[in-house]
């Protein structure tokens, strides 16, 4: 044979023999055990950046504000889930509720936006926080936690990413207002936070980013695309004041029937529903509100005319002048068809109320009638600046009409208990005259819409300057423009500071007060009732004392609380009643001072000598040379001189 032919057979050999090693089932069995190697390389990876806590803490509720805390907040952090484009992060109210739901309580979670939120307003006026407080009054004897998950920028993907954790938590009732968002909330179609325009690619996200392993892939995808496009502070379009509203919207036309439009609303109704069908699986009542903006004072952001629509402008201006002419009802209905027309989505068209409507009716929930409401508090039904702010915040007015609402809601379908105390039932004035809030209230939400509408899209150009044209007058101007220029303060810190500043002029009622709205914003620590106990003994106001006191208890059966009521019980001559609150403080702080010296000197005055001793001896391991060792017996010996 010759070499050239044995050569090409000598090759031919070769390749049959690597053919037989990678045969069928070679490659199959090479295949799995690569598939394997990489599963368990990822499933390495994802233990690792569990131990390691990458990308922090991303649970909706944490013990809050320690580890070992007995109650449960809202994490500051949940919304990096779902914003990945924009330095802003938003953050929750400062809601907290019992790790162990007591048999005593009702809980109620509360979903929705902005508006949910209390926005422009801090913790202490929202309609969730208000409704707690009408409804601990009407049921003094249970204890009701309702918790607002709300946030700034985020809509109903959100909400619905949520359900799971919250039904963890043993919820009794779900009240939603939310809808405003749902073109340009986070993952919304015309958002810069978006994901697209197909649902299950969102919703597929959503249960992804549960792993460590997703989210670092995710941020390196981000870091990368932040490196290519980050914008320097030399482009004209930078503006380092501009609102959240400004920077959350990509598409800012989005015309009526568009297909943009269209997903929005699939979008809603779709999530809207599987909300209330997990809710339903579990019983839990839902409560779903309508929607309400304001129609008559705000006039369409972006108006476009086609050839099956008319603009938006010449159709709110037809509005305006049938209003003029007297005829309430039609330019009530051709306000509403302006705000449809309004291409920039930041209000929901009457059509997402169409589709609350429809849930609640297919869905055995309850819809809120907040539209008819609104319309009944204003001037010829025509919602407008007298309850809104802006385009949709409601103003102080317009939280305790939306709180009444859903009070009246919950009484009419006979949640908590079937039959309302009627003789507990306070009207929503009472309220409204007497919540804590304050002038610097007041004017931090001023000065917050002041530069909301210092931007776009009420300015339709150019960097926002709001806050450089405010010369502070007060106290009040000066911290209020100091926590919206930067993050160095907080609303909480500035009414401590405004309350100290008061002290100090001998301004008593107003330090007073900014301890109140304090109280009003977090009524579930001692944190806040401490200063303004303090002061109000201070100035010998002790039934004023006991009145917050007891106020509190409703929210916060603490051993500070407890201790408080009984020594000052004790002031105002209730010897019996201080007595129980004192025991009921020293099964929780047994060594506490000033807490054993009272309760020794009430059973003293009560002439229950025994327990006195018991006391007292007490007092002396802890303090044995202490004065309040001879006080207490110089005091058990005149009562002993007393005759019975």
């Amino acid at each position: 044979m010759k070499p050239k032919k044995k050569k090409v057979l000598r090759r031919k050999a070769k390749m049959q023999k690597k053919k037989a090693q990678f045969s069928p089932s070679k490659t199959r069995w090479f295949t799995l055990i690569a598939l394997c190697l990489f599963l368990l390389f990822l499933v390495f990876l994802e233990l690792v950046l569990r131990l390691f806590n990458y990308g922090g803490e991303h649970k909706l509720f944490i013990p809050t504000p320690t580890v070992d805390s007995k109650y449960y907040g809202i994490n500051r952090t949940v919304c990096s889930r779902y914003f990945m484009q924009n330095d802003f992060i938003p953050t929750p109210r400062k809601d907290l509720f019992l790790r162990q739901k007591p048999e005593n309580a009702y809980r109620i979670f509360v979903l929705g936006g902005s508006t949910t939120a209390g926005f422009p307003y801090g913790h202490n006026v929202s309609f969730p926080r208000i409704l707690q407080r009408r409804l601990s009054d009407t049921f003094p004897n249970r204890r009701i936690e309702v918790v607002n998950t709300a946030m700034t920028a985020i809509n109903s993907y959100t909400l619905l990413d949520f359900m799971d954790e919250i039904l963890q938590h043993k919820p009794d009732a779900l009240l939603i207002y939310a809808g405003h968002n749902e073109f340009y909330g986070a993952l919304g179609v015309g958002s810069v936070e978006s994901l697209g325009k197909h649902r299950n690619v969102v919703l597929t996200y959503l249960r992804l980013q549960r792993l460590k392993t997703f989210l670092l892939i995710r941020d390196g995808v981000h870091a990368i695309q932040r490196l290519i496009s980050k914008p320097s502070e030399s482009d004209n379009d930078f503006d380092p004041m501009q609102t959240q509203m400004a920077r959350i919207v990509k598409e800012k036309e989005i015309p009526l029937n568009h297909e943009l439009y269209r997903l929005g609303e699939k979008q809603f109704e779709s999530n809207l529903r599987d909300i209330v069908k997990q809710a339903r699986k579990s019983n839990l009542p839902v409560f779903v509100s309508e929607l309400v903006s304001n129609i008559r004072d705000q006039k369409p952001f972006v108006s476009i005319k086609s050839d099956t629509l008319p603009d938006a402008l010449s159709i709110f201006r037809k509005a305006r002048k049938l209003e003029q002419a007297g005829e309430y009802d039609q330019a009530r209905s051709v306000y509403y068809r302006a705000k449809d027309l309004d291409a920039l989505r930041f209000r929901a068209t009457e059509a997402f109320n169409r589709i609350i409507q429809n849930v609640a009716l297919k869905y055995n929930c309850i819809a809120v009638p907040m539209k008819s409401h609104f319309e009944s508090e204003s001037p010829h039904g025509l919602i407008g600046n007298t309850l809104m702010y802006e385009h949709l915040h409601p103003n102080y007015d317009g939280y305790f009409v939306m709180a009444d609402v859903f009070y009246q809601a919950i009484r009419q379908n006979k949640l908590i208990e079937a039959e309302w105390p009627s003789e507990r039932i306070r009207p929503a004035e009472f309220y409204h005259r007497n919540w804590g809030f304050t002038r610097f209230d007041s004017v931090h939400a001023a000065m917050t819409i002041a530069h909301l509408k210092g931007g776009w899209p009420f300015k339709k150009t150019g960097p926002n300057r709001s806050l450089d044209i405010i010369r502070p007058q007060t106290k009040e101007d000066s911290l209020s423009l100091n926590i919206l220029r930067t993050e160095g303060n907080t609303l909480e810190m500035a009414h401590i500071e405004l309350a100290q500043y008061y002290e100090s002029k001998g301004e008593i009622q107003q330090a007073l007060d900014e301890y109140k709205s304090l109280i009003y914003s977090v009524p579930y620590l001692d944190l806040f009732y401490e200063p303004a106990i303090q002061l109000l003994i201070q100035h010998e106001r002790y039934a004023e004392a006991l009145q917050l006191l007891t106020e509190g208890l409703k929210f916060n059966k603490s051993p500070f609380i407890h201790k408080w009521i009984g020594q000052l019980t004790l002031i105002l001559g209730e010897t019996r009643l201080g007595i129980l609150y004192l025991e009921k403080a020293h099964q929780e702080i047994p060594e506490d001072v000033h807490l054993l010296y009272n309760l020794a000197r009430g059973y003293y005055q009560m002439r229950q000598f025994e327990n006195g001793d018991r006391v007292s001896s007490q007092l002396r391991e802890i303090v044995p040379d202490a004065p309040a060792n001879s006080m207490l017996a110089e005091f058990k010996r005149s009562m002993m001189e007393q005759p019975k």
